[in-house]
């Protein structure tokens, strides 16, 4: 049996923006409530405000805060939240970059970014970037789906770890919008990423062409993320592509998709 999904995508900027990227997260989860989604997700940084000259990673007090305010904006609901990541630092002033995942009111999953790939931008010097050296769960399961994230640089980690059996591969990041396919057929890739310009969110589902051992790399259709309409003619791409891009309705700083997953 087949059940319909509703995702949302938050669709800021993250990258040097002219507002606080956490005030304006915070703003489209509590708007986002009226459109009863089953999952919302939002960009690498989308917990910073994104004030790169001199911003500070989060202390764990200051961690705890902004963990309150997500607790209470999701408690009583039935959506998946993974609103974004944060950077940290702890005690012994290591930092790293932090991704929770949120259902009704509780912190259900939360990974790290294992790669630098923009996350010293929030070091003034006295903190040691950690995440290479560790040993990181990207996947976890939530409503019967396998789900696995990668958080920007991290891209194409989860088909390099073998996982590539995915109900739901989730890409979080600020620059990055192309990974390594890691999801099983008529699985999909959800990317919300918070650097302007181009196809900055976007679901994709595989196809019945599609060979999950394959090794499908989207830098091969590189230019269908450059731009949110794609000319397929143009491209000569349509018939080569083992995925189709689905639809979506755009509200105010975030995007509606509808998706099909097996029961």
């Amino acid at each position: 049996m087949r059940r319909l999904l509703k995702v949302g995508i938050i669709d800021i900027n993250t990258n040097h923006p002219h507002y606080s990227s956490l005030e304006k997260t915070l703003s489209v989860l509590e708007n986002a409530k009226k459109f009863d989604l089953d999952v919302i997700i939002g960009p690498e940084w989308g917990l910073m405000n994104n004030q790169l000259e001199g911003e500070k990673p989060y202390s764990y007090s200051e961690l705890d805060q902004l963990l309150g305010k997500l607790r209470a904006l999701t408690i009583s609901t039935k959506t998946l939240v993974l609103p974004g990541s944060a950077v940290i630092y702890t005690k012994k002033m290591k930092m790293y970059n932090f991704l929770p995942v949120l259902y009704n009111g509780k912190v259900i999953f939360s990974t790290i970014k294992v790669n630098d790939g923009g996350t010293s931008f929030f070091n003034n010097g006295q903190y040691e970037l950690i995440g290479r050296d560790y040993s990181v769960n990207k996947k976890f399961m939530w409503n019967n789906l396998d789900i696995g994230v990668e958080i920007c640089a991290d891209s194409g980690s989860l088909y390099r770890e073998g996982k590539r059996n995915l109900d739901l591969q989730i890409l979080v990041s600020s620059g990055i919008r192309i990974t390594n396919l890691a999801v099983k057929k008529e699985g999909y890739l959800i990317c919300s990423d918070g650097c302007p310009n181009g196809r900055k969110t976007y679901i994709l589902k595989t196809n019945q062409d599609y060979d999950k051992d394959s090794n499908t790399d989207l830098a091969d259709f590189r230019s269908l993320f450059k731009t949110k309409k794609v000319d397929y003619a143009a491209n000569d791409l349509k018939n080569k592509m083992p995925f189709e891009f689905i639809l979506n309705s755009r509200h105010k700083n975030l995007n509606i998709y509808r998706i099909e997953t097996n029961l």
